[in-house]
């Protein structure tokens, strides 16, 4: 019956869409029509023929030039593509146009979220298409001014941050929190700026990236925006101090520090999870012989003298050190310290 019904409703849509000599095009009634018998088509689970006419919907309110209620459409369509065809890829693309004609009007929070959306609904399938569908979503707030948009982008690069987290993508990851920070600065949430900091650190050093953690510490430091003189950052000067000291104990400790409840529990088994062979140390970066565990004979000197998020006294004896592998500063082999973590 329900099958019957979304028929006569697609034959009442396709008589509105005709005109003639005394007949102009009923652009509202084929909407109407359209809409209903997606939702008759839905019900009876006739989905392939609920999504057409959910698109036929679309284009009718786009004519109207109705582009809010044609996206809520395309997205109506997607959710049955993906929920009940599990055709992510035409969901995908689905939400992909919804996200254009949100775009169009310039509602930037809803064409961020439909992006979003796409790139959650292909992630097992096509990761790096999903990774660039979230990044796209985090790249239409770069221009925004507005309270609202700037709350908006801080939820869109949350999302961001935790698919490419899950997906490996630990460099992109930190530079995608260093940019969400800028966001919580202007919204003066000086917590959330605090922890982003110390989460771009820590992935940073998952990646085997300690030069870009060093040096994004210390610029965060340098800023009046609420990451210096904090828990946060005093745990990341303890992480940097540990690996340029090669101070396992050190590391050991600050890992074990109660302020990495603050940060995505993701990030938090990353940290408890580095090593010292996790990033290799620059030899600008390492700390004096004498000031590492193993020549002063205490475990945690290097890390407890390390200072702030540079190594500042280790430039001068840079030609004399030699690179940290992990090792407690023992040379090795170029291949030894390959990071297969990179990404």
């Amino acid at each position: 019956r329900k099958l019957a019904e979304a028929e006569a409703a697609l034959s009442d849509a396709a008589k509105c869409e005709r005109s003639g000599w005394l007949k102009s095009r009923d652009l509202d009634g084929a909407a109407s029509s359209y809409e209903r018998a997606a939702t008759l088509f839905r019900v009876a689970r006739a989905y392939p023929q609920a999504i057409e006419a959910y698109m036929k919907a679309a284009d009718a309110q786009q004519a109207l030039e109705s582009a809010a209620a044609a996206a809520r459409l395309l997205e109506s369509a997607a959710v049955l593509a993906k929920d009940n065809l599990k055709a992510e890829a035409n969901a995908a693309a689905l939400y992909e146009r919804a996200s254009e004609l949100h775009l169009g009007v310039l509602s930037l929070d809803r064409a961020a979220a439909a992006l979003c959306k796409a790139a959650r609904t292909i992630e097992g399938s096509d990761t790096p298409r999903a990774c660039a569908l979230m990044l796209r979503a985090c790249s239409l707030f770069d221009d925004g001014e507005e309270e609202a948009q700037l709350r908006h982008s801080a939820d869109t690069f949350g999302a961001a941050v935790a698919l490419l987290l899950r997906a490996g993508r630990r460099s992109e990851t930190a530079a995608l929190l260093r940019r969400q920070v800028l966001v919580y600065a202007r919204l003066r949430r000086t917590h959330d700026v605090a922890r982003s900091e110390l989460s771009a650190v820590i992935i940073n050093l998952a990646a085997g990236e300690y030069e870009q953690a060093s040096i994004g510490c210390t610029k965060a430091e340098a800023r009046p925006d609420g990451f210096a003189g904090t828990d946060e950052a005093d745990l990341a000067r303890r992480l940097l101090a540990a690996f340029a000291a090669q101070d396992a104990d050190g590391l050991a400790a600050a890992v074990s520090d109660g302020t990495l409840a603050a940060v995505d529990n993701t990030v938090a088994l990353l940290a408890r999870d580095l090593t010292l062979a996790s990033a290799r140390v620059p030899a600008a970066y390492l700390a004096p012989p004498a000031r590492r565990p193993a020549a002063a004979g205490s475990a945690g000197s290097g890390a407890a003298s390390g200072g702030g998020c540079l190594a500042s006294s280790a430039a001068a004896h840079a030609s004399e050190q030699p690179v940290g592998t992990g090792d407690f500063g023992e040379m090795a082999p170029e291949d030894e310290i390959e990071d297969d973590d990179l990404t």
